[in-house]
């Protein structure tokens, strides 16, 4: 049995004069997951956590620029100096066996945006590229099923083509890596977030990690992203059918409406200005 909510036209009967819009965009960017904020998490190594990033004590790399660009959003970093996938995917799984003392499983699972820039680290095992595209789609798998396992419905995961590093063979991996990353990248599980496109003449002396000029330049290839792709992403995995302010993936669960009709009361106000979320613990 479906709830219908007429919040509006209770209000309106009692004088009150109101206006409630479901996922309505958090500034600039969309709420993928209809709750209310835009929260965009990156895990990744020490180029996610922002190793060389002088202006910014040693830290905060491109994530922090980022923030700073959508104040609205928050931003969770999530990098691990040193850390490959094979301990990646330990970590995902010890956070979603527990994840209400986990702040990574809490974290993902406020996301809407969960950023994988991972993999390059893998080099020093002397393992195949292929293993660690492997790895990658794992943890990418281990986020979805934990995500949903906590609140019902997924983030949007995307896996970041890497900046190149330019040291000895690591580059050439990490190029055959970054190759492999961008062919796999599917409907649901996107892969085209190109760092690869900064100069490798913004990385620092080590050859490895970016100046703050290229953690810079990094935040403007998410920040485009962000503005650009992402909501094109929103749009194909969130659709609205019926034009009613709803993603179709919340009405029935989570709004007590009909994806397919714009006005499931009947109250001449469509579904998007007159409901309210259903605790489904209520019901």
């Amino acid at each position: 049995m479906k709830v219908f909510l007429h919040i509006t036209s209770l209000l309106a009967t009692l004088g009150v004069c109101t206006t409630v819009h479901a996922c309505p965009p958090v500034g600039r960017l969309p709420d993928f997951n209809c709750d209310g904020e835009s929260v965009v998490a990156v895990i990744g190594d020490s180029l996610v956590y922002g190793v060389g990033d002088t202006a910014h004590d040693n830290s905060g790399g491109y994530i922090l620029r980022a923030q700073e660009k959508f104040p609205e959003a928050t931003f969770l970093n999530f990098g691990v100096p040193g850390l490959r996938t094979a301990p990646l995917l330990k970590n995902l799984k010890k956070a979603f066996a527990s994840p209400s003392t986990s702040q990574l499983a809490q974290g993902l699972s406020r996301a809407d945006l969960v950023i994988f820039d991972v993999g390059r680290n893998d080099r020093w095992l002397f393992g195949l590229p292929a293993t660690t595209l492997r790895n990658i789609k794992r943890a990418r798998s281990l986020v979805e099923s934990g995500v949903v396992a906590q609140t019902g419905f997924s983030p949007l995961i995307v896996t970041a083509v890497m900046m190149l590093p330019n040291r000895g063979s690591q580059g050439p991996w990490v190029s055959a890596l970054n190759t492999l990353i961008a062919k796999a990248s599917t409907y649901l599980f996107p892969a085209d977030l190109r760092f690869d496109k900064v100069s490798k003449r913004l990385l620092s002396l080590d050859r490895i990690h970016p100046t703050s000029k290229g953690y810079t330049a990094l935040a403007t290839v998410l920040t485009r992203y962000l503005l650009d792709t992402y909501p094109l992403h929103v749009t194909d995995l969130r659709p609205d059918e019926d034009t009613d302010g709803l993603y179709d993936v919340f009405e029935p669960s989570r709004y007590g409406t009909d994806p397919t009709n714009p006005d499931s009361d009947g109250d001449g106000v469509k579904d998007g200005d007159d409901s309210e979320p259903v605790n489904p613990s209520t019901l």
